[in-house]
């Protein structure tokens, strides 16, 4: 469950979070930006991986509808500029720079 204290306010289009963290167990990635704090379902995420591995299997129509179940496993820093995810069924390719994500925080 993702908590209501989330804010409708949406951040700057590339503005890097004042902090990431695994949050509810796995099943949600948790910004706080400086007056906000937002969080992204760990399915969304999954889903919306963007590496060569899931583009692939898109283009090949072998890539899920949904990841119903998937948790965030493992967070870790790339760079300035976005974290890498690893999820519950192994997949831990993707790069979510901040840009992506504030994109996916207003979808």
């Amino acid at each position: 469950m993702l908590h209501a204290a989330a804010s409708l306010d949406q951040p700057p289009a590339q503005a890097a979070p004042n902090s990431v963290a695994i949050a509810d167990n796995g099943n949600a990635l948790r910004m706080m930006f400086e007056d906000s704090e937002r969080w992204i379902p760990a399915a969304r995420l999954r889903t919306a991986c963007r590496c060569a591995h899931c583009t692939r299997a898109r283009i090949d129509g072998n890539f899920p509808a949904s990841f119903e179940g998937v948790t965030i496993q493992t967070l870790s820093p790339m760079g300035h500029y976005g974290v890498n995810i690893g999820f519950s069924d192994g997949h831990g390719r993707g790069i979510y720079p901040w840009s992506y994500l504030a994109e996916l925080l207003k979808n």
